[in-house]
């Protein structure tokens, strides 16, 4: 993966400046300083704000511009913005989407505009209150209904949005680069499940639906980061969510905790007072989601994913592969 230095707050603002003085034939300047807002795994992520006499409405509220530190991502977010899109459209709590810029107009990678929506963190608001996480956790598991409520696409039914085959991308990426690799049999073992992943009536799923990506507002509870979005069973959908959950705090370095697991069981507890939750699907999604977590480590061993976190704990991915055969034994 060949990964460019990320560019300066005051670049991006720069090229944005000057993209929409050209298309909308007036000056444009900041309303306020741009910025680099933190978070995104493998993307950069900034805040801007523009005016200008000739610019829409639209351009001229607060704005995230993401952009992924890998080029080679266009056919990725176009699925990504057209998922997002189309549920912003119809209602649901999703940043609106402006423009996706193509490669080679602005920046080597392609930049993702969208409207910037307020709101607190949802897991930095149970923290700084603790009393809050159990109405949390329902405002969550109900955000999450209704997204699982919301009808397919006709356009997102073939199997190139398929969840299961969303959740293996890295992994998938991963062999691909180290065929015999640390994760090449477990993919290979995997993929006998995937047929068993498909259900009749698939639904919209966001992919990497928890707390760092619900912006508390007021009523309103604000979903962003769309990048593993897909359709299926939305038992995908809430393996992921139980298993970051439960496991979380292992990926930052830390340890299980108990208390990990009684808050994965009250958000499971609230999904279930919207929508029934099979356990037998949810135990078939889980190895899915320790191969993920093992891949990723295994990635970043490889320098795959940019410099890296020197500080990244080794032991991490020899949990996540103990986790991902204990998971799959006894499946098909």
């Amino acid at each position: 993966m060949a990964v460019s230095p990320a560019p300066t707050p005051e670049k991006v603002s720069a090229a944005l400046r000057q993209r929409l003085a050209t298309k909308f034939a007036c000056e444009v300047t900041d309303t306020e300083a741009p910025s680099r807002v933190t978070g995104g795994f493998d993307f950069w992520i900034y805040g801007v704000r523009f005016r200008g006499a000739g610019l829409p409405e639209e351009w001229t509220e607060p704005l995230i511009a993401r952009i992924p530190a890998e080029p080679g991502r266009m056919d990725l977010l176009e699925r990504e913005c057209r998922i997002q899109a189309w549920v912003s459209e119809h209602g649901y709590s999703a940043p609106r989407l402006l423009e996706l810029i193509p490669p080679g107009e602005l920046f080597e990678s392609p930049v993702q505009v969208m409207q910037r929506v307020a709101g607190t963190r949802m897991d930095e608001a149970g923290a700084a209150t603790p009393s809050l996480i159990p109405g949390l956790l329902g405002r969550a598991a109900g955000t999450q209904a209704a997204l699982h409520r919301l009808p397919a696409p006709d356009w997102a039914r073939g199997p190139e949005w398929a969840m299961g085959d969303q959740r293996l991308l890295l992994t998938r990426w991963v062999v691909e680069r180290d065929p015999h690799g640390p994760v090449a049999d477990a993919l290979a073992r995997t993929e006998r499940i995937v047929p068993l992943l498909a259900v009749p009536d698939p639904v919209i799923c966001h992919g990497d639906f928890h707390t760092r990506n619900l912006l508390v507002d007021g009523d309103t509870v604000w979903v962003i980061d769309w990048t593993d979005a897909g359709v299926g069973d939305r038992h995908g959908d809430i393996a992921r969510s139980d298993w970051l959950l439960r496991y979380g705090s292992v990926l930052t370095g830390g340890t299980v905790h108990p208390a990990d697991f009684a808050i994965a069981d009250q958000y499971l507890e609230s999904y279930r007072r919207e929508l029934p939750i099979d356990e037998g699907r949810l135990r078939l999604w889980l190895p899915l989601q320790n191969l993920h977590a093992w891949a990723m480590e295994v990635a970043g061993q490889m320098g795959l994913l940019g410099p890296g976190d020197p500080d990244r704990d080794p032991r991490i991915a020899a949990w996540a592969k103990e986790q991902f055969w204990q998971s799959i034994e006894g499946l098909p």
